[in-house]
């Protein structure tokens, strides 16, 4: 099986309704689901060494909706951290 490199936004609409999520009712939109999914693909075949979901969409969409879940601007606070640590660490 290839890997995933991206998930589309009409794949993540789908994953998300397989999922059971209602994004009149939750406190984040499709867009930010669909950047979540893109981004726990790290967690898939880019790496045999932290591949836990195998690229599995459902299981990638759990994990993005755990995040969401906890905090619903989790992603756009992710993107943050993620260059302040780019900066500092290269230095």
């Amino acid at each position: 099986m290839n890997r995933v490199k991206s998930f589309s936004k009409e794949e993540a609409a789908a994953i998300a309704l397989l999922l059971g999520i209602d994004f009149n009712k939750s406190k984040f939109d499709l867009d930010e689901f669909w950047i979540g999914v893109n981004t726990e693909l790290e967690h898939g075949k880019i790496s045999s060494q932290t591949n836990v979901t195998d690229d599995n969409p459902l299981i990638t969409g759990k994990i993005a909706l755990a995040h969401l879940n906890e905090f619903p601007d989790y992603y756009k606070r992710l993107k943050v951290l993620e260059n302040e640590a780019k900066a500092y660490w290269n230095k």
